[in-house]
């Protein structure tokens, strides 16, 4: 019993270690040589070579399309998926040029002439 409960909790604290978060804002600054955006003004986030910058229903027939940094613009409100740039436990201090966090997956929605769900 003693060794379920134990693997149990290391089960629970790996999975928590290695879980991404979800963030959603508007881009304030970007960094075209650093490759980072700040989101809200104060959130730093590292776009890496494999993270994926994908526009949800931007394509033809609204299909999602995939973009690059060059996409990313002041103003757009994004959703992005992110982990920490330190270990967890580790010092708090920023990452790779300064980042906060590193990004997995950055996503936008399109609106197009057909979306009427804007707010004005």
């Amino acid at each position: 019993m003693k060794k379920l409960a134990h693997c149990i909790l290391i089960g629970t604290l790996a999975t928590t270690a290695f879980a991404d978060w979800d963030i959603a804002g508007q881009i304030t600054a970007i960094d075209p040589v650093a490759h980072t955006i700040t989101l809200n003004g104060n959130t730093v986030i590292q776009i890496l070579p494999y993270t994926k910058l994908k526009g949800d229903d931007c394509g033809i027939f609204w299909n999602d399309t995939y973009g690059t940094f060059a996409d990313l613009e002041i103003g757009k409100f994004v959703e992005a998926d992110i982990y920490p740039s330190a270990p967890i436990g580790a010092a708090p201090q920023a990452g790779v040029a300064g980042a906060q966090f590193v990004a997995q997956e950055v996503e936008w929605k399109c609106f197009g002439w057909m979306d009427r769900k804007r707010a004005y």
